[in-house]
């Protein structure tokens, strides 16, 4: 694999540990891996895993990086498909490596990013609405980019909206999504109800009786 593009690299060696065994494998420091993809046959692999996680703050989905396995002279090119992950610790129990050729293009999910400040939410007070932190996109591996800028700074209305189309991308690739879908907007501020004010409560009105009317009428003979 020849490129001038600078790859994080990780490093790994291949596993013989399998199945449930692999809980030993995690409380000595290291987790397993599953390499694939297009030309090799599924690799068990295992790597440390201080290293392993700070390989992984670098590259996150988008990004692809290049696995050396111990005694093996060619590194791999793969993009990280899968990670599992402790339920109650976060602890990285598992991730899945989609190996790639370098002149093959390839789908990955790339993060939208916001620069600039948006004037309807500064000046207006209207909230920023991002529908969407990822989306997918088609290139050759080592073109795909790490993340999508969305410039919010046109947004000075609350009439006016960002769409896919509008995006700013290398050549050769392609955001696959729908050109016309919304990635960015400001929502106006919610206008509170008036509190419903009680209606006044009707003039109470003595009603006479006919007995006692007679009663007060003898009374004035």
């Amino acid at each position: 694999m020849s490129t001038t593009r600078q790859l994080v690299t990780l490093h790994t060696q291949p596993r013989t540990v399998l199945g449930k065994k692999v809980k030993r494998l995690r409380r000595n420091g290291w987790t397993p891996l599953h390499l694939y993809g297009p030309g090799i046959s599924p690799r068990a692999l295992q790597a440390r895993a201080p290293d392993l996680r700070k390989v992984l703050l670098q590259v996150g989905r988008s990004r692809p990086c290049s696995v050396v396995i111990e005694g093996e002279a060619e590194p791999h090119l793969a993009f990280v498909r899968d990670i599992q992950f402790h339920p109650l610790t976060e602890e990285v129990l598992h991730v899945d490596l989609y190996r790639v050729d370098v002149s093959q293009r390839v789908e990955a999910e790339v993060p939208l990013v916001t620069e600039g400040e948006a004037p309807a939410v500064a000046s207006l007070g209207g909230t920023l609405v991002i529908p969407h932190h990822t989306l997918p996109v088609e290139g050759l591996p080592l073109e795909i980019p790490e993340v999508l800028r969305i410039n919010i700074s046109v947004l000075n209305a609350f009439d006016k909206v960002i769409r896919v189309r509008d995006l700013s991308r290398p050549p050769g690739v392609v955001v696959k999504a729908d050109p016309e879908e919304v990635i960015a907007l400001v929502a106006p501020p919610r206008v509170e109800e008036a509190e419903a004010v009680p209606a006044p409560a009707p003039a109470e009105v003595e009603v006479v009786r006919p007995e006692r009317k007679a009663e007060e009428e003898g009374e004035e003979e």
